[in-house]
């Protein structure tokens, strides 16, 4: 059964449980490394592989703006500058989402890449 937003694969990826309900290993503890520029400088943390870029940027000074909560209104958006291999893939929600909004498809919404291994480098338009 689906669930929205992807909760439950997102909470294994988190815990290292095996998607596919095999036997589960040690939870991962794999780490990432998140680098914000924006108007207001460069910030950088680090967290759990697996987290979006919102989450990561949540403990920053200035951390990423957002201004909904389901992946609509495009608050969010970054410009990856570095690192894109290491996010995931853009999926249909997120470009639809970016088109609805005048945004190019080029950018990324932070709510919803995932940094799942190694570092990446992004410019966010809009910081609290």
């Amino acid at each position: 059964m689906a669930t929205p937003f992807g909760i439950r694969r997102r909470l294994k990826r988190l815990f290292g449980i095996p998607l596919d309900g095999a036997s589960a290993a040690a939870p991962s503890e794999a780490r990432v490394t998140l680098t914000v520029v924006s108007p207001k400088g460069e910030q950088t943390d680090e967290s759990v592989a697996g987290s979006t870029l919102l989450a990561i940027s949540g403990r920053m000074k200035h951390p990423i703006a957002s201004g909904c909560s389901d992946s609509s209104c495009g608050t969010c958006r970054v410009e990856v500058l570095e690192g894109a291999a290491n996010l995931t893939d853009q999926e249909a929600r997120e470009r639809g989402a970016l088109k609805e909004n005048g945004y190019p498809t080029t950018l990324r919404l932070a709510c919803r890449a995932e940094l799942v291994s190694g570092s990446a480098r992004v410019k966010a338009f809009e910081v609290v």
